[in-house]
């Protein structure tokens, strides 16, 4: 991969890592809006609760896939950027368009998929 393609995945990459750490400040800022529990009924408070915990979640799957972007980044540093960390083939341009922070070759995914070891 050269120079321009690698600048190329850098800027995407930075791009969403943007996206998403816009993302999580705007969730910061509705959590510390919320409204007061003593004013809410059971069912209120229950509806309060599904949403802090839906949230919490939603938090840390955007906080997993900053975690994965800055090590797609390291990798690009790194000069080990689209190859698979399982096999050590390139990973297909077509995947990297669509997953620029894949680390893994879409066979070798494929594979991995079939015995439960997503990731």
């Amino acid at each position: 991969m050269n120079k321009k393609q690698l600048e190329q995945y850098k800027v995407i990459l930075l791009d969403k890592r943007l996206e998403l750490q816009t993302v999580l400040k705007k969730k910061s800022e509705i959590e510390k809006n919320g409204v007061r529990e003593e004013s809410m009924d059971t069912v209120d408070q229950a509806n309060s609760n599904y949403r802090t915990d839906f949230n919490l979640k939603r938090r840390e799957m955007v906080i997993q896939q900053i975690k994965e972007i800055d090590e797609a980044l390291e990798r690009i540093n790194s000069g080990e950027f689209g190859d698979c960390d399982n096999c050590g083939e390139q990973i297909p341009k077509g995947r990297l368009e669509a997953r620029p922070n894949a680390r893994f070759c879409t066979l070798c995914k494929d594979e991995m998929e079939k015995r439960g070891a997503v990731q």
